[in-house]
């Protein structure tokens, strides 16, 4: 037999598989997004099978699709073996940092701990935000001498926490205080962190660690934790380790005079003769005090407002002094308070509102007039009010950004924007998210403004205007105040006798028109209903699944303003405070007696989210009722409103 027919038929395979290998490549290459959109869901369920046909398949189909790398990083996470150690590391390389990129990275790291390739787990490791990883990975660094300094660095991060740790570093902790590392110093200070808002149960623990003579702080920490009012019993304080001691008294205090201010007046008193306490920490405790007895109008507040200013301003301290004296109209007091935040540099426009309202009141109408006509140039609460009180139509400076398309088209060829995009098609949104904040954190600022306006033309408008936010382009107001879902706003809106302006800005404020999105209270949806609030309103149990749906939580979400609106006196200012806060929380800030202007009012309101976001709400509405082809200024309305007594 001769070489030549072997030679022939090898040569007749190859040209064939040549063939069918460009075939399969230019049948790829021929389908659409959508085709390849399902194909990709398909080929998920073949990952655990990577020497399939099918799977061999469904990747060849795949070349080129942008998402075909999570196919990948499944397939590999779930082998995360050493025969796959060259795919692993080439993956980790082309995708560092990326999304794609963690979970693959704790998976392979965590195999090489288990089967102790501990030299490849050192060169490998990042941080993955897993705790016990980075644990032995300060172990292994211990090992060496080299090392051993930026072991103990770590284990120090690690243990000066303000909660337990895994069973897994309690190895490195030993070694750590073997070196002598754990000293009494570290042992108060993760003592204050676990005190102050961590896991008080640690503390008994951490009792056991401190000298012998300050181990009784450790049970004044919590009884303190506990209950305040413990700062209160002088005999608590012996005064043995005043400088130590002092630190749980202003803990306490802290937080006592938001309970009992009558109380925390006299506790300090007191306390203030016994410890000694430093000006930085007179400072802390004349500054909470002061704003939480101007927040409550206490008899006390003037006077510890004047003490804390002795010690320097801030701008929540001068906001308050200025919400006290203007809820008294102590017109020439406010006049003070503003004429000082602005000299020492609080240009805040809050302060020069009510310094022209000042100058109104006391008679200097032409000073009032220049500090309106300075501030109804802005677009903003204030400088809508601003025009309000000039009787003029607002300024909303809308300047459309210019961005060459070119640019754009280059970021929408990026990988990682091609990924995002192709989640959404497939409406997972969070990991939409992930690549999108990836993609931002490799942009510089005029690349994030171009990001910005390519998701908007993607009808991405939460990013849209998250990303507008962060480079501080704020003038074009299409893209920041768009009117997505327009059917299903103006409908609902109609139907249930509300402003469509005042439904966009409510949307636009809770969730910038995100869907999906979840707060850490458990709202949900476009206008962050709560779960409990939707039952109420539908009469039945209502499920996540329904919430996010657009069109149902706008419908909820819109008959639940027409019940605040109602529980209100069809006031829309105090039904916008109450969707923010509760409506029964609203009234109890209504004025006990009289009444009270609305701007006043909402100056005063206690809680500072709440106050924020009636702002932001009246301002937004503005915006939408002009998006909307209205010329009036609303704030002309509401600049002579009275918010009137409790009932």
């Amino acid at each position: 037999m001769t070489v030549e027919p072997v030679i022939t038929r090898y040569l007749i395979w190859l040209v064939v598989f040549i063939v069918l290998k460009s075939q399969v490549s230019l049948a790829a290459s021929k389908l659409t997004l959508e085709q390849q959109r399902t194909l990709f869901i398909e080929a998920e369920a073949f990952t655990d099978k990577p020497n399939s046909k099918a799977y061999q398949s469904y990747m060849q189909q795949l070349d080129g699709y942008p998402l075909k790398p999570y196919l990948e990083l499944k397939m590999l996470t779930t082998f995360p073996f050493m025969a796959n150690k060259a795919q692993i590391e080439a993956f980790l390389i082309k995708y560092d940092s990326s999304p794609l990129d963690r979970p693959l990275r704790k998976k392979w790291l965590s195999y090489l701990l288990k089967h102790h390739h501990d030299e490849l787990f050192i060169a490998s490791y990042r941080d993955v935000g897993d705790t016990q990883l980075t644990c032995r990975y300060a172990e292994l660094l211990m090992k060496d001498e080299d090392t051993r300094a930026k072991a103990l660095k770590l284990a120090e991060t690690l243990w000066v926490v303000a909660k337990s740790q895994p069973k897994a570093c309690d190895s490195l902790f030993k070694d750590w205080q073997k070196q002598g590392k754990r000293t009494s110093e570290l042992v108060w200070k993760r003592l204050i962190k676990v005190a102050q808002g961590g896991n008080q149960t640690l503390i008994p623990y951490l009792k056991t660690l401190l000298p012998q003579e300050q181990k009784y702080l450790a049970d004044l920490w919590l009884k303190v934790r506990r209950s305040p009012s413990q700062v209160s019993r002088l005999s608590n304080f012996p005064n043995k380790i005043s400088n130590l001691e002092t630190e749980i008294a202003i803990y306490g205090l802290k937080r006592l005079v938001w309970q009992d201010r009558d109380l925390a007046l006299r506790t300090w008193d007191e306390l203030s003769k016994r410890l000694v306490f430093t000006k930085e920490q007179q400072q802390q405790i004349f500054h909470r005090f002061a704003v939480a007895l101007a927040l409550s109008n206490h008899e006390q507040a003037d006077l510890w407002l004047e003490k804390a200013i002795e010690f320097g301003i801030d701008s929540e301290l001068s906001r308050w002094h200025l919400a006290h004296v203007i809820r008294k109209k102590d017109w020439q007091h406010a006049l003070d308070v503003a004429d000082y935040a602005i000299e020492q540099g609080g240009i805040d426009n809050v302060f020069r509102y009510w310094q022209a309202i000042a100058y109104k009141q006391l008679g200097a109408d032409e000073l009032a007039e220049q500090g309106f006509q300075y501030l109804a140039k802005q677009r903003h609460y204030y400088g809508f009010l601003a025009s309000a009180q000039l009787s003029v139509n607002t300024s909303l400076n809308n300047k459309p950004v210019q961005v060459p398309q070119a640019e754009i088209d280059v970021l929408m060829s990026e990988p990682a924007a091609q990924r995002a995009f192709e989640f959404r098609a497939l409406d997972r949104n969070l990991s939409a998210r992930r690549e999108w904040y990836y993609l931002q954190s490799n942009l510089d600022e005029q690349q994030k403004v171009a990001a910005a306006v390519l998701a908007d033309q993607q009808g991405w408008h939460a990013q849209a205007i998250f990303g507008f936010a962060r480079v501080g382009y704020l003038d074009d107001l299409d893209k920041r105040f768009p009117m997505p879902f327009d059917n299903e706003v103006q409908a609902n809106a109609e139907k249930n006798d509300i402003d469509v302006a005042w439904a966009y800005a409510i949307a636009r404020r809770e969730s910038s028109f995100m869907a999906d999105a979840a707060s850490g209270a458990g709202a949900l949806g476009l206008m962050q209903l709560m779960p409990g609030t939707a039952h109420y309103l539908a009469k039945k149990k209502v499920n996540r699944k329904v919430l996010f749906d657009p069109q149902q939580n706008v419908e909820l979400g819109t008959q639940y303003m027409r019940y605040l609106l109602d529980k209100m006196d069809n006031n829309p200012v105090l039904a916008t405070a109450s969707y923010n806060a509760g409506w029964r929380k609203v009234k109890e800030w209504q004025p006990e007696t009289g009444t009270m202007p609305l701007d006043v009012w909402i100056e005063t309101i206690p809680y500072k989210e709440t106050r924020n976001y009636v702002k932001a709400v009246l301002a937004y509405q503005q915006i939408y009722h002009q998006h909307l082809g209205n010329k009036d200024n609303m704030f002309q309305d509401w600049v002579k409103m009275q918010i009137a007594p409790k009932s």
